[in-house]
């Protein structure tokens, strides 16, 4: 907590406040390092500004009306990318119709997202011109299915309408290898490929006069005759794939017959690219057979704008009835010089995609595959990443405004049945910085009811002011409350010299320290998406807690502190935790926060900060990202010594 120009304002205080100035933390007052940046408070704000950083989304999604639901659940991945790295946001399971609504939160700039299922994926352009909320996006993986025969290819490409080809040519790209083909797999589940020279290693092939001619099962490409001397195997930096070379008269394809019975889920992933100039495109089928040798039903993947690069394609379909096989088709038209060519690799076709612990989800998207109470886990802010909170201390008073009185990295795993309920949830806390002397506490608040926790581990409790429920949740709280520590000193012990921890520039550095929270449920709930609603209790009084701008205090918070010092809030209204010029005592930041050094205002560090609150977020929205020239006073940032 910071003392500036607030003596005055003690002397005339209630008597309350008398208590809070007796136990407040000192630090020494010092000249703005840059007097010509405009000062926090003078910032012109935005009321209804809520310093976020990042935005929520939702996108109804639609799985492809090939696979019957009713004993699957569809998984559903969304990622965004930054900087060649994905982060992974959602996951979650359609219902019996294909369905679902997916929520969740990205960085105020992220414009894209990719949503991955069993039907391939889609890049998905976010509404730049929404801050709130982007609410009406929907994603029909439908429309990139193909149901006509490949002899009539040029009717379907003339029958393309202009939304499917928005949708794939917005969409249909190759996210990143590590998705391994477009489905995530699962190290305790062994993939068998049901093809056989999927990597085209070995070149035999066998001839076939047309795509519904009938087609031996022996583990042999069959390719139609039309283009029979149009294909041959290509050695790419040592790899070898398939090559297919402009036929004459445009359209031909390469097949392979599988095992497949009606009623089971077969899915195929492919890579496939294009070199030369010219219009080329590609389809990968699959064709059911009947004991006759008869083709009963076609479902193919379309993409009208294949790239030169690798991209990844899958396509999934439930047998139809009568079905005792299934060909794998790669189908090609391509028109222009004799120059043009379509390449494919690693193709691989599963099934019949077993559910060893009968809870809906194949055992390829189950992330816990032998486990009937639990599916798949969903991350906040990501999978890979940690979000921060950073806090001043000084509440219901304004202090420095170099949000470094606490800096907490935090990551949520929500382990989650098939019905999207948490079962568990591990939080991972990491304590970076104390900028003051106060004893402060860390908790957070989950809108569930106490009485359905079975158990908390992992809490660090020293002091003699928090009083726990034996699940360890914390008493006389109507909602679910996880006291993480009750002195963050003891994860992040004072060096000896400075002021605070890790703030300081010359003070010894103290490594940040790591607490790991583990909740279980004694029946699966439904919970609100994190970050749930953090908090800091400052000095050991239980009774005085900071929060994000309008998030609501707990149970145990002091109502009669709001509204007096800085404070503006009228808990009447919902309004919390705001100055009366409406800024905030904590932000959170969807990555791990690069703070400012004791005394630097946030403004002063981050040169973009002012633009982006006066403009409720519309500007700068990355402003507080590293390696951006014109972003950042490098010299007001903390660092390791």
């Amino acid at each position: 907590m910071k003392m500036k120009n607030s003596i005055t304002k003690l002397m005339m205080a209630l008597p309350v406040f008398l208590m809070i100035s007796a136990t407040s933390c000192h630090k020494t007052d010092s000249p703005d390092p840059n007097p010509d940046q405009k000062s926090m408070k003078d910032l012109v704000i935005n009321p209804n500004f809520k310093f976020r950083t990042t935005k929520p989304v939702s996108i109804d999604i639609t799985l492809p009306f090939t696979v019957d639901y009713r004993e699957i659940n569809g998984r559903v991945d969304i990622y965004y990318q930054y900087q060649d790295e994905l982060y992974r946001v959602y996951s979650g399971v359609a219902d019996h119709d294909g369905h679902l609504l997916a929520s969740f939160d990205v960085p105020e700039w992220v414009s894209e997202v990719f949503v991955k299922s069993m039907g391939g994926e889609i890049k998905v352009e976010l509404d730049k011109t929404l801050k709130s909320t982007l609410d009406g996006i929907y994603v029909n993986f439908g429309d990139l299915i193909d149901t006509l025969p490949p002899r009539l290819v040029d009717s379907i490409l003339l029958k393309r309408s202009s939304l499917k080809l928005s949708l794939i040519s917005s969409g249909w790209e190759n996210i990143n290898n590590s998705l391994s083909h477009g489905k995530i797999k699962n190290s305790s589940v062994i993939i068998d490929n049901l093809l056989s020279n999927g990597d085209f290693s070995i070149n035999d092939f066998g001839e076939i006069e047309d795509w519904d001619f009938p087609i031996p099962q022996d583990g042999r490409w069959y390719i139609t005759s039309a283009i029979h001397n149009k294909v041959d195997l290509y050695s790419e930096n040592g790899n070898s794939v398939l090559q297919i070379k402009k036929p004459s008269n445009n359209i031909g394809g390469v097949a392979q017959q599988i095992p497949a019975y009606s009623g089971e889920l077969i899915t195929v992933n492919a890579k496939a690219k294009v070199s030369g100039f010219g219009q080329k495109y590609i389809w990968i089928y699959l064709n059911p057979r009947n004991a006759q040798g008869q083709v009963i039903d076609q479902y193919a993947i379309l993409d009208m704008f294949p790239s030169q690069s690798w991209k990844n394609y899958e396509i999934s379909a439930t047998m139809p009835t009568g079905t005792v096989s299934c060909d794998v088709l790669l189908w090609v038209n391509i028109y222009g010089s004799s120059k043009n060519y379509v390449y494919f690799d690693d193709i691989v076709a599963t099934g019949p995609n077993p559910d060893s612990d009968g809870d809906a989800v194949i055992d390829t998207e189950d992330e816990y595959p032998n486990d009937p109470q639990r599916a798949f886990n969903f991350y906040y802010p990501s999978n890979n990443s940690f979000a921060s909170i950073a806090f001043e201390d000084n509440w219901p008073y304004t202090g420095d405004y170099d949000f470094n009185d606490l800096v907490m990295d935090y990551q949520y795993q929500l382990v989650l049945n098939t019905n999207f309920k948490l079962v568990d949830l591990y939080g991972k806390f990491v304590v970076k910085s104390i900028g003051a002397s106060f004893k402060n506490g860390f908790g957070f608040e989950i809108n569930m009811d106490p009485l359905n926790v079975a158990n908390i581990m992992g809490q660090s409790i020293t002091q003699n002011y928090i009083t726990l429920n034996a699940n360890n949740t914390e008493a006389g709280q109507t909602k679910t409350v996880v006291i993480v520590s009750d002195n963050l000193f003891t994860q992040l012990p004072h060096p000896g010299s400075g002021t605070g921890v890790n703030t300081s520039p010359g003070a010894p550095y103290v490594e940040p320290d790591t607490l790991e929270i583990h909740l279980s449920t004694v029946s699966p709930v439904s919970v609100d998406n994190p970050p749930f609603n953090p908090f800091l209790i400052v000095n050991k009084q239980r009774d005085r807690e900071i929060h994000l701008i309008d998030k609501a205090p707990t149970n145990l918070v002091n109502f009669s502190l709001f509204g007096t010092g800085s404070d503006a809030s009228i808990p009447a209204s919902n309004t919390y935790y705001k100055t009366a010029n409406f800024l905030p005592w904590a932000i959170e930041y969807p990555f791990s926060f690069d703070y400012p050094i004791e005394k630097a205002a946030i403004n002063q560090a981050f040169l973009k900060f002012v633009n982006w609150a006066e403009s409720s977020g519309t500007e700068y929205s990355d402003w507080y990202l590293p390696n951006i020239p014109g972003y950042r006073d490098e010299s007001l940032i903390y660092s390791p010594q």
